[in-house]
């Protein structure tokens, strides 16, 4: 079988070093991105300098604030996080067809099928990563192996601002002192009862036979079998379409008011159909989730035999949803979102379905007006009710909790 060339590469810190390129103030200081010290959530993500005291990101921001006091709390911006993505992703299609958008600033490639056209993948990568550095401002780190797992691991060795390549007949070598917890397949639980066995890096699982792995971990201890000794025949998956698209918020504090629960509602499903346009893509299924404040999650959806993309339609399926799921609530919510799926890039109408595409052509008008004055520059009467709740953005319209992290 002919060896696979894989690289793995993402953004180092991606969202605090947009900050820090956008404010060079903030450079050699701690920072934590993902909202302020006294909201609720979690961190998205931290800069090196905040990770020396412990910091990471999914940690919540309360937490983060009691292990560095001095360390700059920052919202953050998901449209300007994005215009950086897309300018890391366009350089990463010129080098292969064959690319995998892992996340917004994560990507796994396949150069295998490029052979004639470079002498030297490990040499066209390292011109990749330079370019991308020279392009965006931003570091990034690179790996390359013959698989997904190898690459993504050669990553981590290479951090930060670095690469590293898995060579042919070094697969061993390099996997042999790396510690247990780098294997995606071994979390914190599965890494306590690994050590109480004496096992702490990844030399020291090839000890264990398969059906003792299985008896500890269930169907999880064959993958951890096999990631331990680099074996990943997984493909670099290049999809045309995404699975979903959804908008998602975390309220300052747990509301009960009904106008702006749904006002919330409106405002994250005029950003989700934003995304859609874009796309030019319809949604056959409309999911609406709610976190109450005891933490406590449902999530309603319905099945749309049309295809939907417009605001009015969407927002209409949405509002019902949440307001058969709302009345049977006992407690304030947490958090509120809308969620697109089974996505399909043309719109099939029945026989006999009258057709008009009036609020097609209304969406494209207001994306027109937008692009040019801003996203705040036209909504609706019932999303300007969060006017009362938040702060307001002509160019980005109203900055929610946890929207603006959101895909």
């Amino acid at each position: 079988m002919k060896r696979r060339s894989i690289v793995h590469i993402d953004i180092d810190a991606f969202f605090a070093a947009v900050e820090e390129l956008l404010n060079p103030a903030l450079k050699g200081k701690p920072v934590i991105v993902g909202g302020l010290p006294h909201e609720r959530g979690v961190a998205a993500t931290c800069n090196y300098e905040a990770r020396r005291y412990g910091i990471h990101a999914g940690m919540p921001l309360r937490k983060a604030y009691q292990l560095c006091p001095t360390g700059l709390f920052i919202r953050g911006n998901y449209q300007v996080y994005e215009a950086f993505s897309e300018k890391f992703f366009r350089i990463l299609h010129e080098y292969t067809p064959d690319v995998e958008e892992a996340s917004l600033d994560e990507a796994y490639l396949d150069f295998t099928r490029c052979r004639p056209l470079y002498s030297s993948f490990s040499e066209a990568a390292r011109q990749m990563k330079a370019r991308i550095e020279k392009e965006t401002g931003l570091k990034v780190s690179a790996g390359m192996a013959p698989n997904k797992i190898l690459a993504k691991l050669a990553t981590k060795k290479a951090k930060p601002a670095g690469f590293f390549e898995v060579e042919e007949g070094g697969e061993e070598e390099f996997l042999r002192g790396l510690g247990i917890e780098s294997l995606p397949g071994i979390g914190p639980k599965a890494q306590v009862v690994l050590r109480m066995l004496n096992i702490h890096k990844i030399g020291d699982l090839w000890g264990m036979p398969r059906p003792a792995l299985r008896s500890l971990f269930g169907l999880e201890g064959e993958e951890v079998y096999l990631q331990s000794r680099g074996i990943d025949s997984r493909p670099v998956f290049t999809p045309t379409i995404p699975k979903s698209v959804s908008r998602e918020t975390t309220f300052l504090e747990d509301l009960w008011d009904r106008r702006l629960l749904l006002a919330h509602l409106a405002y994250l499903c005029d950003r989700l159909t934003l995304g859609l346009r874009q796309e030019h893509l319809f949604a056959h299924v409309i999911e609406v989730k709610a976190r109450y404040s005891d933490f406590k999650t449902e999530v309603r959806r319905r099945l749309l035999l049309t295809p939907l993309q417009e605001m009015g339609g969407i927002y209409r399926v949405a509002e019902d949803l949440f307001l058969n799921l709302f009345a049977s609530s006992r407690l304030a919510l947490r958090l509120v979102g809308v969620k697109a799926s089974d996505l399909v890039r043309s719109r099939s109408l029945s026989l006999f379905e009258p057709y008009s595409d009036r609020e097609e052509r209304l969406g494209a008008a207001v994306d027109r007006v937008r692009e040019k004055y801003g996203f705040g520059s036209l909504l609706t009467v019932r999303e300007r009710m969060l006017d009362a709740v938040y702060a307001f953005e002509r160019r980005r319209g109203f900055v929610l909790k946890t929207a603006s992290l959101t895909k």
